[in-house]
């Protein structure tokens, strides 16, 4: 298999940068009842479905995401970085975890003043996520 690394014009790759042996055996989910099976089985393909997404990041241009993904055992280790801005085709299951993370602001945490506490627990808008592009 090759693998296609994208770089920008200043020579910063982003996408899937690299790719590393996983050392954990697939275990073909025999350890599943038959129809948790057939359903792991199907959630595993759709999450390897390959989409073009564009990577956006709350605090700005200059901010970036290096992660690792694997999804399920066996599979290979993936490395990608993201630059706000660009589209690549990502798997669907990494669109997924990055997407659902949630920034919790604890209550009683006060503002970049010191000011106005908040009185309740409340959720932040999401400082990293995916758009579709064509999907």
């Amino acid at each position: 298999m090759t693998q296609l690394i994208q770089v920008t014009k200043s020579g910063e790759q982003h996408g899937l940068i690299n790719t590393l042996a996983n050392s954990v055996p697939f275990d073909d989910f025999k350890h599943m009842k038959p129809e948790t099976k057939a359903k792991a089985e199907k959630l595993k393909k759709e999450e390897s479905r390959m989409v073009k997404a564009q990577y956006l990041n709350s605090r700005g241009k200059h901010e970036r995401l290096t992660k690792p993904y694997c999804r399920w055992s066996g599979q290979p280790i993936q490395m990608w970085h993201f630059i706000p801005g660009m589209v690549c085709e990502v798997p669907v299951g990494l669109i997924n975890e990055v997407n659902n993370q949630k920034i919790v602001i604890r209550e009683g945490k006060c503002d970049e003043n010191g000011d106005n506490p908040s009185a309740k627990d409340e959720l932040d808008e999401p400082l990293h996520r995916f758009v579709p592009v064509g999907f």
